[in-house]
């Protein structure tokens, strides 16, 4: 996404603002997005945001395709934002909140695309990251946690295909969980205490994962589809609504699609249907792949990560099977090769996640 499309965006999407104010603890309806905003020094915000005469967040966005001299000038541009709200500079007469924020906006294919580590250059210490999601515009801070990743991940040598995290979960947990969150939310809830949820509802559905909830809250954050205060964003709110079969195949595309790339790279590399290949094993010839290095979410860990793709790959989308502590998989068809209706007929023909599904139903009944 080029920087003037991020620009009409924010203009124009409204779900985008507000999940913007979201993020920054602001309340979108009495908040203005002025675009192009001129302060000291000639120098022009992209975006400030402020309720009445009082600024809450200064915004600079860059696009997918900078480079790092453009991005390390984004960082120096809100520095300067940020010494604007704490000296009080502004050339309108405009006052600061106390907790105003400096954003750097930027799209999720920027990661994608671009050659070097964002977690390996230093931020203002207000700065507030915030990527878009090219597809579904979904809106999500990239927290320092994650920005350590990137970081720990250049000093492993390990190879980043996708920044989304996904592990020890289902996808129709993840989907029962979003529902059940836009539920309360539609109801009037503003927060959700994860743990007591987790006590008095979510383990009664009695999942593959039951005792572990806290990364459903995790990877829904990661995909942008809740906030930090566990409630979902407006994009979350979209996919919550979604039949189960749309929600997957949509998160399959936009989300997941390359690491079940380079797992089926490695499932068909013999052009037969059924292989005998152990977590260990697929994990080796992926790396191999990458000349010997680690992928990010995908290879680490010993072969967990791996494990949990699999688990989702047979359970929530059923393109393989194979049996618990059992090496032989039997490939029934490759996801990335099925266009949208067809996957969803796949899904629909072959994943477990109804039975779940109903039992969610059933229970808040």
């Amino acid at each position: 996404m080029e920087e003037f499309k991020l620009h009409d965006l924010i203009i124009k999407d409204s779900n985008v603002q507000k999940d913007i104010c979201s993020i920054i603890g602001s309340d979108f309806d009495k908040c203005e997005f002025i675009h192009e905003d001129s302060y000291i020094n000639e120098i022009t915000a992209d975006f400030t945001i402020k309720q009445e005469n009082c600024v809450k967040a200064i915004i600079e966005c860059k696009g997918s395709n900078i480079s790092v001299t453009d991005y390390v000038r984004g960082i120096g541009q809100i520095m300067q934002y940020e010494n604007f709200i704490d000296k009080k500079l502004s050339t309108k007469g405009y006052e600061f909140d106390c907790n105003a924020k400096p954003i750097f906006c930027f799209p999720s294919s920027l990661i994608r695309n671009c050659k070097f580590n964002i977690g390996l250059l230093k931020y203002p210490e207000k700065a507030v990251i915030i990527e878009v999601n090219d597809s579904t515009h979904a809106v999500r801070e990239i927290t320092r946690d994650e920005l350590n990743k990137l970081e720990q991940a250049q000093y492993r040598q390990l190879v980043t295909i996708s920044q989304y995290y996904i592990r020890d979960n289902r996808m129709y947990e993840l989907y029962i969980l979003l529902k059940h969150l836009s539920y309360l939310k539609l109801k009037g809830e503003t927060e959700c205490n994860r743990s007591k949820m987790e006590q008095e509802f979510l383990m009664k559905l009695e999942t593959h994962n039951n005792r572990n909830w806290r990364n459903a809250f995790i990877s829904l954050a990661s995909l942008g589809f809740i906030n930090t205060d566990n409630m979902p964003t407006a994009i979350g709110i979209s996919y919550g609504a979604k039949d189960y079969e749309e929600f997957a195949s949509d998160v399959f595309e936009t989300y997941l699609s390359p690491y079940v790339e380079q797992i089926f790279k490695v499932l068909e590399l013999n052009g037969q249907s059924v292989v005998s290949l152990n977590n260990t094993k697929i994990c080796e010839e992926i790396r191999n792949n990458f000349r010997g290095r680690d992928v990010l979410f995908l290879t680490e860990s010993d072969g967990r990560y791996m494990s949990s793709w699999l688990n989702i790959l047979r359970d929530d989308y059923g393109c393989i099977d194979f049996a618990p502590r059992n090496s032989t998989r039997t490939i029934k068809y490759n996801p990335c090769k099925f266009n949208k209706n067809s996957l969803k007929k796949e899904i629909k023909d072959n994943s477990i996640a109804y039975e779940y599904i109903d039992r969610y139903y059933s229970l808040i009944k």
